[in-house]
C-alpha cells in the first residue's frame, strides 16, 4: 500500500512539474510573440520598444488551463479555479509592483503573467487533486 502512495505521489509531483513547463513554454512563445509585434509597429509607425502591457504574453496559457478544466467534472472546479485565478492574479500584481520603475510594461507585465500562471498551476493542482473528479473517457 505504501508502494502504490509513493507511486501516486511521484505521478502526481510529474504532472505538476509538466504543467509548470508547459505553462512557461506558452508565457515565453507568448512573449516572444508580443515583443515580435511590438517591434514590427514600432518599425512602422515609430515610438518606443518595449511600452505594450505584457500581460497580453501570459494569454496563451489560459488555453493549457482551459484544456486541464474540460478533464473534469463537477461544481468544485469551479470553485478551485475561481480561487486560483483571485490568487494567482494577486500574486502576479504583487510580482509587478516590486519591479523596478525603469523597467520596461513588457518585461514587467510578463514577469507578473508568468508568476500569476505558476500560482494558478501549482493551486489549480493541489485542488483539483484533492476536490475533483476525472470525467470519464
Amino acid at each position: 500500500m505504501a508502494e502504490r502512495a509513493e507511486g501516486d505521489t511521484a505521478a502526481a509531483e510529474g504532472m505538476l512539474v509538466h504543467l509548470l513547463g508547459t505553462v512557461l513554454a506558452y508565457v515565453v512563445m507568448g512573449t516572444a510573440a508580443l515583443a515580435v509585434i511590438d517591434l514590427l509597429f514600432i518599425v512602422a509607425a515609430g515610438g518606443e520598444f518595449g511600452n505594450v502591457s505584457g500581460w497580453v504574453g501570459a494569454v496563451p496559457a489560459v488555453f493549457v488551463f482551459n484544456q486541464r478544466f474540460k478533464r473534469y467534472q463537477g461544481s468544485s472546479r469551479w470553485a478551485v479555479a475561481l480561487i486560483a485565478i483571485v490568487l494567482g492574479l494577486g500574486a502576479g500584481v504583487a510580482a509587478t509592483v516590486f519591479m523596478p520603475a525603469t523597467w520596461a510594461p513588457l518585461a514587467t507585465g510578463a514577469i507578473g503573467g508568468l508568476v500569476a500562471a505558476f500560482v494558478y498551476s501549482v493551486l489549480w493542482h493541489a485542488g483539483i487533486n484533492i476536490y475533483g473528479k476525472e470525467r470519464p473517457q
